[in-house]
């Protein structure tokens, strides 16, 4: 079977991404696929922790870079509005926390529930102060201070956005873009069919038929299934909770969260995660966030403003146990249902 032109993967920042393209003539495809590729090169130089010669180990080497590149700057002031906007639970200065727990090279390198040997050092504390960044634009000098910080998540939301900006300025026309599981897409004005994006149950694949229905926009989970190993005996995971500088303890299992922008789903799925079930509620009714959170007792519930997005396949609906949906002041009804 010949390959479709309109698909393509690219391995970058420890994940593959994956394209997906409607209405691209192939040729047209191939030319994308090449400028895509050549951008998500371009970001790995600028923001990989796990590459020696990229900007942000120089960065973090010192605390400052002159002349930084435009990505960079991007991605660190990213991160400093998402540290403002959670109030701190959102926190890039983990990178010695990662370290200390084993989690110093690409996942794919180091495996779900391999066995690290243990750090001998204390477990780094909390930074006593708020993070902040600064560009002397005189000086061309980007500061950070002196705890290193790493821009995975939210470096690979703002990848998903640029590469989806980048598409639809090249006329791509309609395309979904997933990488790590977390998915961007784009729905053309001319384009009557949506995006069906499945909702994974970490448990079991058939216990929780929903699937979400996006135009454009973004779906972003965080997730302890995949990026999990052990230390000394203890299972941890890549969620760190700044306050304590280890692996979030929290009730949920996974976050799913539907926005405009994958770099907030990202965020939001991460902050609601660290606030657990009832925290994370509190978060979702206050923003209006679209979020489905899995409790690691296999309970789901889900927020208000889920219903705009959920789809129910009626044939296994009746397997979709323990739903919750929390402080509704208007009957639940879902967008359609498949038979």
């Amino acid at each position: 079977m010949k390959k479709d032109a309109r698909t393509w993967r690219v391995h970058a920042m420890g994940t593959h991404f994956n394209f997906q393209l409607r209405q691209a003539t192939p040729r047209h495809a191939r030319r994308l696929a090449e400028a895509t590729e050549r951008l998500l090169q371009s970001m790995e130089t600028s923001w990989s922790r796990f590459r020696e010669d990229s900007e942000l180990s120089a960065l973090n080497q010192t605390g400052e870079l002159a002349h930084p590149s435009t990505l960079l700057r991007l991605a660190v002031f990213e991160a400093l509005t998402a540290h403002r906007l959670t109030g701190g639970h959102f926190d890039p200065r983990v990178k010695r926390a990662l370290e200390h727990l084993g989690y110093e090279r690409s996942f794919t390198e180091v495996g779900t529930g391999a066995e690290l040997a243990p750090r001998p050092a204390a477990s780094p504390a909390r930074p006593p102060s708020e993070f902040c960044a600064i560009f002397d634009e005189h000086a061309g000098v980007l500061s950070i201070g002196s705890e290193p910080i790493d821009l995975g998540g939210i470096g690979k939301g703002l990848a998903l956005r640029m590469l989806s900006d980048h598409l639809r300025h090249s006329d791509s026309g309609s395309h979904l873009i997933e990488a790590g599981g977390d998915i961007r897409t784009y729905l053309d004005s001319h384009d009557p069919d949506p995006w069906f994006v499945d909702i994974e149950d970490p448990f079991s694949s058939a216990s929780l038929p929903m699937l979400v229905r996006v135009g454009t926009g973004a779906v972003a989970t965080s997730s302890v299934k995949v990026r999990n190993w052990k230390v000394g005996g203890q299972t941890k995971h890549h969620i760190i909770d700044p306050a304590t500088m280890d692996s979030a303890e929290s009730d949920l299992y996974a976050v799913t969260v539907v926005d405009t922008d994958s770099a907030r789903a990202e965020v939001f799925s991460k902050w609601i995660f660290l606030r657990g079930g009832a925290g994370g509620m509190a978060i979702c009714r206050d923003r209006e966030i679209a979020a489905l959170m899995i409790g690691l007792d296999g309970g789901v519930r889900y927020s208000p403003a889920w219903a705009r997005y959920m789809q129910v396949q009626a044939e296994a609906s009746t397997r979709a146990t323990g739903c919750v949906l929390s402080d509704v002041s208007s009957p639940l009804e879902p967008l359609s249902v498949s038979a």
